[in-house]
């Protein structure tokens, strides 16, 4: 931990302290959150083939674990997306008032973490813009794969129905709503993994460039690998910064 200043507590409490605080518990959990989110709409997509499994043994039992997989899926879905959501903002929040106590002026949370790099600035433009592409594009497609899809809900529902009443159901009908089913859903699906990884990436090169940050202010003269943040203790993160003092022109200081 850095030593305190005469006259300033070490926890920044008190005024004229800006201090920077850990993100890296924020930015594992939301990368776990967005990872889980995407990996778990990518199964939503196969949840079809439990349909399909259960058409071919027509009876009760069967119908009711097919329906028991679809709403499980989706209670998952909401939950990581949950998590994902919670921890992000935690993250963002954190990593952003970093960029006040480091001085950065930039409004671009990527920027202001890189520092003036044309190059580095350059690399988090363009990943930026590749993870609101894939996922804008997976938005696009999912939605009208769910438009298209309607065309078929009545009879996908038929189908149930007799499968759940042990009737037998016209298997060749059957695979044909939902494979259907299955292609409209997928493109979608595998657009927000790709989405996820960019994610991914730029959640770890910022959390990754504001540690590096940290370990010059600390003195280092080797900064830690690229994904040690992300192994990184709370107490690695603990530095104190003095407000700087602004002249008032009129013989005193002032702090910002």
């Amino acid at each position: 931990m850095a030593a305190a200043r005469p006259g300033l507590a070490p926890d920044g409490g008190e005024a004229g302290v800006r201090q920077v605080r850990a993100i890296s518990h924020w930015a594992t959990a939301a990368m776990l959150g967005i990872a889980g989110s995407a990996l778990v709409y990518l199964l939503i997509a196969f949840v079809p083939l439990a349909d399909l499994w259960a058409v071919h043994r027509p009876g009760a039992s069967p119908s009711a674990l097919a329906g028991t997989v679809r709403i499980a899926a989706w209670i998952l879905l909401g939950m990581t997306v949950a998590v994902a959501a919670f921890a992000f903002t935690g993250w963002a929040r954190r990593a952003k008032s970093n960029l006040v106590a480091f001085g950065t002026r930039s409004r671009k949370l990527t920027h202001g973490s890189v520092g003036r790099s044309p190059v580095l600035r350059r690399r988090m433009t363009i990943l930026t813009w590749l993870f609101w592409s894939s996922l804008g594009t997976g938005i696009l497609t999912t939605a009208l794969g769910a438009v298209a899809g309607l065309d078929n809900a009545g009879e996908i529902d038929d189908v149930r129905a007799q499968a759940a009443g042990g009737q037998p159901v016209d298997s060749v009908l059957a695979a044909h709503l939902f494979g259907r089913q299955l292609t409209l859903r997928l493109p979608g699906a595998a657009l927000f993994v790709i989405a996820a990884v960019f994610a991914l990436l730029l959640i770890a090169r910022t959390t990754s460039a504001q540690y590096g940050r940290v370990a010059r202010l600390r003195g280092a003269t080797v900064l830690p690998p690229a994904f040690a943040a992300l192994r990184s203790a709370s107490d690695d993160w603990t530095v104190v910064l003095p407000v700087p003092v602004v002249p008032t022109g009129v013989g005193g200081t002032i702090r910002e």
